[in-house]
């Protein structure tokens, strides 16, 4: 499965290709876990909803399917250039 990903705002040109990773998942109270952590290949979708969002690292929801949204998850880590390891162009 190829995920796409989706980048609200303007997204940056010009920089060699680095792939997204998680680093703690975003739990129901807003506290971080790493349970239910899954790699960005897991999901369809990649939404990037905010750079530096926290001590350095971006905020991100992750989906399958965007008729049922409310089945994604929040991620705490670094968006980099917004490919997925499996799409990484060499």
């Amino acid at each position: 499965m190829s995920t796409q990903v989706i980048v609200i705002g303007k997204p940056e040109k010009g920089k060699a290709k680095t792939a997204i990773e998680f680093r703690s998942f975003l739990n129901s109270e807003l506290k971080t876990s790493d349970r239910g952590t899954y790699s960005p290949s897991y999901y369809k979708y990649i939404e990037l909803i905010c750079k530096d969002y926290a001590l350095g690292c971006d905020l991100m929801f992750a989906y399958n399917d965007p008729n049922e949204r409310s089945f994604g998850a929040l991620y705490i880590g670094h968006f980099n250039d917004g490919v997925v390891n499996d799409s990484v162009e060499e």
